[in-house]
């Protein structure tokens, strides 16, 4: 196969960011599991921003480079933080824990937009006094960053509030419909081995891909012109 030609251009600019979201997401999981009254992530050390404690040698390296490949945005998972329910205070606990990976995104993207927002305006005087010209390489640059940073922070919480296992959205899933009902167990645990795997298959080889896309640069472009930068509405990846 054929590399796309800006594939390892994207590579340099998309992998250092996803990998950041990534171990942003993983210390929140443990950090609230810790809050929650679990303490084994603490133990393990998944509390560290160190991106390699928590890269998962499929989810993180193989699936972002095959989805690139493929011409779609980076996304993966990393190695899932190891909790114990029985420590919890109370097991609605496991509810908040999954989903505190997907919120420290949420706050990445608002950091994200409001730094955009911050800069393009100033970069709006500047022009405006002469100092220097809005379509210089540096703002080119700029913006090409921060759309990617916000992007890939959409990707992480899209693609894990997908109810599959091993997927935050699962453990929510499991919380509300499953736990208790001693039946559904066994449907389950067919559904944790085989339904991560089929739902890749849908996205590299069905319509879902580009479906999901869009959504995703409507997020992005939602996001960034929230605050209202008129000159910069159409950024993107050209």
């Amino acid at each position: 196969m054929e590399l796309p030609p800006d594939f390892l251009s994207r590579i340099i600019l998309f992998f250092p960011i996803f990998l950041f979201a990534l171990t942003v997401h993983e210390v929140a999981h443990a950090l609230t599991a810790n809050w929650a009254g679990d303490l084994t992530a603490t133990y393990q050390n998944r509390l560290s921003l160190n991106p390699m404690i928590h890269i998962d040698p499929f989810g993180t390296v193989m699936v972002p480079l095959f989805s690139m490949l493929y011409g779609f945005a980076m996304f993966g998972w990393a190695r899932p933080v190891p909790v114990n329910e029985a420590s919890f205070r109370d097991k609605a606990w496991n509810v908040v824990v999954s989903l505190a990976g997907p919120f420290s995104n949420l706050l990445l993207i608002i950091f994200g937009s409001l730094l955009y927002s911050l800069a393009m305006r100033i970069a709006l005087i500047g022009s405006g006094a002469g100092w220097w010209t809005l379509d210089s390489a540096l703002f080119d640059g700029f913006t090409k960053f921060i759309f990617v940073f916000v992007m890939l922070n959409w990707v992480l919480i899209l693609f894990n509030l997908i109810p599959i296992p091993p997927l935050d959205g699962s453990h929510v899933l499991f919380h509300f419909f499953v736990r208790g009902r001693g039946w559904l167990y066994e449907a389950w645990d067919m559904y944790a081995r085989v339904g991560l795997i089929f739902l890749l298959m849908l996205f590299w080889l069905t319509p879902l891909r580009d479906v999901f896309g869009t959504v995703l640069f409507g997020l992005t472009h939602f996001s960034l012109n929230l605050l209202g930068v008129p000159p910069f509405g159409n950024i993107g990846l050209q």
